[in-house]
């Protein structure tokens, strides 16, 4: 086993919340199974700030550059890099501190990463209503396919019986759903 060391959780945070905030738990947990203690701000911060309030979100990036300066680590966790994620990385560039990637498939080890697809709904800037973009829905929750095909041909079925000129359905993927498989768990 390695040095108990002090590692920085860079993960995306904002879009798909709860997703995303599994993810970084997950990447909390591979940390810890790797002799390391973890330190995710994106877990902590959000309980008692706003980060759809401007100047609550940069007080939260603020806090999180210094906690970043007490960390031995950096650790860019998945492929996708948010906003938030680029100023860490900058930040922890400026202080010295190494980073290390780590990819998905590595936090995942007891966990499956179900890759589906979607259709994402988009409404132009010249409709009535202004400009809107979400996942389309059934019963509140996005409607999800197995393969990018299925997807696509749901959006072009969309589209064609779509008498909106203002509207247009795509096949997008959607960000990846962690399922828990092993029967290691830790509440945090």
């Amino acid at each position: 086993m390695s040095e108990n060391k002090l590692v920085y959780i860079c993960s995306p945070y904002a879009g798909d919340v709860q997703k995303n905030v599994e993810f970084a738990k997950a990447a909390c947990r591979y940390a810890m199974e790797q002799n390391c203690t973890p330190v995710a701000v994106h877990l902590l911060y959000p309980q008692f700030l706003d980060d759809n309030d401007p100047a609550q979100r940069e007080a939260g990036l603020c806090m999180g550059h210094r906690v970043l300066e007490a960390c031995d680590e950096l650790w860019l966790c998945g492929s996708r890099i948010s906003t938030g994620m680029a100023m860490e990385l900058k930040e922890a560039e400026k202080l010295g501190i190494p980073v290390r990637e780590i990819s998905a498939e590595q936090i995942q080890g007891g966990f499956a990463m179900e890759k589906k697809y979607g259709v994402w709904a988009m409404r132009s800037a010249s409709s009535v209503c202004g400009a809107a973009q979400s996942w389309c829905k059934h019963g509140g929750k996005p409607i999800e396919f197995d393969t990018m095909e299925q997807s696509e041909s749901y959006a072009k079925q969309l589209n064609e019986s779509c008498y909106s000129p203002n509207v247009h359905y795509a096949a997008k993927e959607m960000e990846p759903e962690l399922n828990q498989s092993s029967g290691f768990s830790m509440r945090m």
